[in-house]
């Protein structure tokens, strides 16, 4: 058997997201933003996948419809689209006037026929070639005379027929070809039922635009009309949607027209119609679907190819770029609302194919993925995580930061035991007085072997004991003092001193529930953030970096935990300065520093993690340090969540 192995091109098959993947993608936007509505959003514009396997999103399936459009507007040349119609009817007036010829040629071969009625032919058929010379050069014109022109050649007025059907069908759209079905020569009684439902039509519009159409209004309508229509039409929505769809074809086209090619053909319809009362109808009816849509039927589009087509292409080019607009105005509908359902599936498929409609299926899914996994609800047009939701994003912080601790050798820290005071450790040591009886059976057997000799019963004493040491877990008390200045912002610090605090929140309340943790932000303020809503915080517009409001803010919370082992850790990337707020004068070195020297009279230990590497920040720090014997450490932000989650369990454990 042979596997052949080549890289993904993207039209290959993968297995669907589960919420935790999902979750982990969008981690980073949620710990730096807070926003999971925008979160999704972003993840579903770009597409999302593992590693090298990313879905299509949003943006590459517009990036489809927009090249889509572009091949199109860049193929064809609108115009060429009145030639068709001038060389159909060229070809028209030239089997009349041969027609007409063999008329006279077999009259006056005729030598039975007397001579008034060979006068009278020759009369009637020399007036019938006057008139086709005479016809206008313009093609409306031309189309007018030959309304009212009496053809005596059998094949060019079928043929002539059957270019007015067309005419008809493309020029008062799809909608009405039913009714126009059989009608041959639009006189004013085989308009009446069309000029009766364009009446009734505009009527229901009408009233629905004023929001007082009912279901009984369009049942009664339907009952009088529905034979005129496709079948499918099961509400006015539907209604309108199909009258839009039709009516924009022609209004594009119109619109993408030179402006003699759209005189013409404005001409042609109104000679088609030959009833001045039924194209104001049809008007009517145009503005009214775009007061109820609020969108216009028609928009031009810029064609700049060299290739011809017929009105017929002309329609069908038109309708396929209606509907390539008509998917991105759904595309971004659906990204804003976060809901693909409205999405039309098939429409995607039969113009992008399979590959973009298995997307479509996947942004559905994705889009719809964490709510049905109890990992986030709706609130209004918003989306949030829920206490679920939460506490599964902490936990992946945590292990991504456990992850870099053991990339840099740090050592393991994902512990599975665990305990309410102490945790038993492989180590030994002999048993003393007062030692819990944690017995290791195999090293006191083997110190009575060493005491006593080889051999049977093995006889031990108090003195052969060996037993397990423990490790106390201490209980403990923690604020991370976090500065949200503008320049944690610009640096990247506050993204990391956030991750930090939400992966130590997780911690604390999986590993040690018995632990206390408090959140103080600060700028030209402090206040106190309960950690669950670090998502929501963000960086201050004011400058200021008020560390001696932080300090107290943070020495009032942990005065009320006197029993536990206390400590601050301060996460900052400035000196203390004098900083002016929206309410005056916020604060000084000195007074930062006799905060400090409160703290360290209240037994509580400040650690700092200083992203400024100044000298005048740097001897400010070693001020501190020197005030409260506390640590100080100067580095990146990438190494924050390294020094506290480390700092964090080596200070949880007291070897006995």
């Amino acid at each position: 058997m042979t596997f052949r192995y080549s890289a993904w091109d993207g039209t290959q098959s993968v297995d669907p997201l589960d919420p935790d993947e999902l979750l982990d993608l969008l981690s980073q936007d949620l710990l730096e933003d807070g926003d999971l509505r925008r979160a999704l959003e972003r993840l579903l514009m770009r597409g999302a996948g593992r590693r090298d396997m990313r879905r299509m999103g949003v943006r590459d399936l517009l990036e489809q419809l927009r090249q889509r459009r572009e091949q199109s507007l860049g193929q064809y040349d609108l115009g060429s689209l009145l030639d068709d119609i001038n060389q159909r009817l060229d070809e028209i007036v030239e089997k009349e006037r041969q027609g007409i010829e063999r008329l006279q040629a077999s009259s006056r071969e005729d030598a039975s026929a007397d001579q008034s009625m060979r006068d009278m032919v020759e009369q009637m058929t020399r007036r019938k070639l006057d008139a086709l010379d005479q016809l206008p050069a313009d093609m409306a014109g031309r189309l007018q005379k030959l309304l009212d022109y009496e053809f005596m050649d059998p094949g060019a007025r079928e043929d002539f027929q059957e270019l007015l059907d067309e005419l008809r069908r493309q020029m008062l759209g799809d909608q009405f070809q039913n009714m126009l079905q059989g009608v041959q020569s639009l006189t004013p009684e085989d308009l009446e039922p069309l000029r009766e439902m364009m009446q009734e039509l505009n009527h229901l519009l009408a009233k629905h635009l004023r929001g007082g159409a009912s279901e009984e209004d369009f049942q009664e309508f339907m009952r009088r009309f529905g034979h005129f229509f496709p079948p499918g039409i099961e509400s006015i929505d539907d209604l309108i949607d199909h009258l839009e769809q039709q009516a924009a074809q022609m209004a594009s086209l119109l619109e993408s027209m030179p402006e003699e090619m759209r005189r013409q053909l404005m001409d042609a319809m109104q000679a088609l119609l030959q009833d001045d009362r039924l194209q104001q109808d049809i008007m009517q009816m145009a503005d009214l679907i775009e007061q109820i849509t609020g969108r216009p039927l028609g928009r031009r589009y810029p064609f700049s190819g060299d290739s011809s087509l017929g009105l017929d292409e002309a329609m069908q080019v038109m309708r396929d770029l209606k509907h390539v607009d008509e998917l991105e105005r759904q595309l971004r509908e659906a990204i804003r609302d976060l809901d693909f359902d409205s999405v039309d599936e098939g429409l995607l498929r039969e113009l992008l194919g399979p590959d973009a409609a298995n997307a479509l299926n996947d942004l559905r899914n994705m889009a719809r993925l964490l709510e049905e996994a109890g990992l986030a609800r709706r609130a209004g047009r918003d989306m949030e995580l829920t206490p679920r939701g939460i506490r599964r994003l902490g936990e992946r912080t945590l292990r991504d930061i456990f992850a870099e601790l053991r990339q840099d050798r740090v050592g393991r820290h994902d512990q599975q035991n665990k305990g309410a005071n102490s945790e038993q450790v492989p180590e030994t040591k002999l048993w003393e007085f007062g030692d819990p009886f944690l017995v290791d059976i195999g090293a006191t057997v083997s110190n009575a072997v060493r005491r006593g000799g080889p051999g049977v019963p093995v006889k031990i004493e108090p003195k052969d004991l060996e037993v397990h040491r423990r490790e106390a877990l201490t209980s403990s008390a923690t604020v991370i003092a976090m500065d949200m200045s503008r320049s944690m912002f610009s640096n990247g610090a506050f993204f990391e001193a956030k991750r930090v605090a939400f992966a130590l929140n997780t911690l604390i309340k999986t590993r040690f529930p018995r632990d206390y943790l408090q959140l103080v932000v600060f700028s030209y303020f402090a206040m106190e953030l309960d950690p669950e809503r670090l998502l929501q915080s963000d960086w201050v517009d004011w400058s200021g970096t008020n560390i001696e409001l932080a300090l107290a803010k943070s020495r009032e919370l942990l005065s009320k935990r006197p029993s536990m082992n206390r400590q601050i850790i301060l996460i900052t990337d400035w000196r203390p300065r004098p900083t002016w707020g929206p309410f005056g004068y916020e604060g000084t070195v000195e007074g930062m520093l006799r905060e400090v020297k409160r703290c360290t009279r209240s037994g509580i230990r400040i650690n700092t993690f200083m992203m400024d590497s100044a000298p005048s920040s740097m001897a400010l720090a070693q001020t501190m340090m020197r005030m409260n014997k506390g640590r100080v450490f100067f580095g990146s932000p990438g190494k924050i969540g390294r020094y506290v989650l480390v700092d964090y369990l080596k200070n949880k454990r007291k070897r006995l």
